[in-house]
């Protein structure tokens, strides 16, 4: 195994905010135990073990939650104790943590600096925008406490970049969002569409339709293209996957490979999941406490996720864009009606049947700089 990418859920679906639109609450809520408890210091030494008796090239450690802050600083520094009581001199090492950010403080800082973390920030955009839907369990809004810790981690040269969700606010209010992110001197950003119930249910504050996703990718698009003229480059990780297609390397974001793979997830209670979208009692691969991480992730049950996951529909194969589009995220088609189109086949189609031509564009310069 080259590469070991490890999400962690040390607090499971514990989260100090309510965010409206909340996929991990709503999965959560579609299990048999919806708060599966904070992850105990023996699990996360038995993962660490089992991680490097794998022995791959390379192990990415991420937590996310919930909020993987609630677990406590203590215990991060914990598990900095086994990592390296267990690590093997041939094996890289990355750590991460997506986050709300509320609880980060001077503290956090000295942990991220000396293990080197890269932090994933949630921030939807500018104020009016980010507290539509991110608020504390008070009702009150998050964008101040949000923004106080981003300052403190470019003040502490921490790197990160911002993960903001799109949903119907994101559309309307799309350039305000991005030239906000500029000015704020956010070089790294992430689009990541919202999600619907599992049941399907569409909430009509933020659902997105296929011409809404459509309208979003060609504007921020235009956005970027513009600064990208202008030399003023800005990393959106869409975008930089689809000129990695391009330029003939592979996409490092999963739902543009085509398939899925076990993209390993560890709950608080040591039990092991395929992926972060199914994180479902029927999806479990099993617990750590009883077997080895190895033996789950190539187990039977993996490779059968892995296998469903081929199959495309045959209107996806013969579309002119299948071999940018690869047919999207497993969840965001209906496999339960085997319905395998993508929900947002329409908005890949349009926008890139309108800028198709700017991204050969952008490829062609380029491999020329890089020639």
């Amino acid at each position: 195994m080259k590469h070991l990418n490890l999400l962690i859920k040390p607090s499971s679906s514990n989260c100090n905010i309510s965010c409206k639109y909340c996929f991990y609450s709503d999965v959560a809520k579609n299990r048999e135990y919806q708060n599966l408890g904070f992850m105990s210091y023996e699990t996360i030494e038995k993962l660490v073990i089992d991680a490097f008796e794998m022995k791959p090239e390379n192990i990415t450690f991420s937590f996310q939650g919930g909020e993987p802050t609630l677990v406590g600083i203590d215990f991060y520094k914990k598990f900095h104790e086994f990592v390296k009581k267990y690590k093997n001199e041939n094996t890289g090492i990355n750590f991460s943590m997506q986050t709300n950010g509320i609880l980060i403080n001077k503290n956090w800082m000295e942990l991220f600096k000396n293990y080197n973390y890269l932090l994933g920030v949630s921030l939807d955009g500018n104020k009016d925008v980010h507290n539509t839907f991110r608020y504390n369990h008070k009702g009150i809004g998050t964008f101040t406490e949000v923004i106080k810790s981003i300052k403190l981690l470019q003040k502490n040269n921490i790197n990160f970049n911002i993960l903001c969700v799109v949903n119907k606010k994101t559309v309307e209010n799309i350039e305000e969002i991005y030239n906000f992110f500029k000015t704020s001197r956010f070089k790294y950003l992430q689009f990541i569409p919202c999600l619907d119930k599992l049941s399907g249910e569409k909430n009509e504050e933020f659902s997105l339709t296929e011409s809404m996703y459509g309208e979003f990718l060609d504007n921020l698009f235009n956005l970027w293209y513009s600064d990208f003229k202008q030399n003023k480059y800005i990393s959106i990780r869409y975008f930089d996957n689809l000129l990695s297609i391009l330029l003939n390397n592979p996409p490092e974001s999963c739902d543009m490979l085509g398939h899925c793979s076990v993209n390993t997830v560890i709950e608080g209670d040591g039990s092991v999941y395929p992926c972060d979208f199914y994180v479902l009692d029927k999806f479990k691969l099993g617990e750590l406490k009883d077997n080895t991480l190895e033996s789950l992730i190539t187990s039977k049950k993996a490779m059968e996720f892995i296998k469903s996951s081929l199959f495309v529909d045959v209107k996806c194969r013969n579309c002119t864009y299948f071999f940018l589009c690869r047919s999207g995220c497993r969840r965001h088609k209906d496999f339960e009606n085997k319905t395998y189109q993508n929900r947002f086949c329409m908005s890949f189609k349009s926008f890139f049947s309108k800028n198709m031509t700017k991204l050969v564009e952008v490829k062609e310069w380029i491999r020329k700089k890089n020639s």
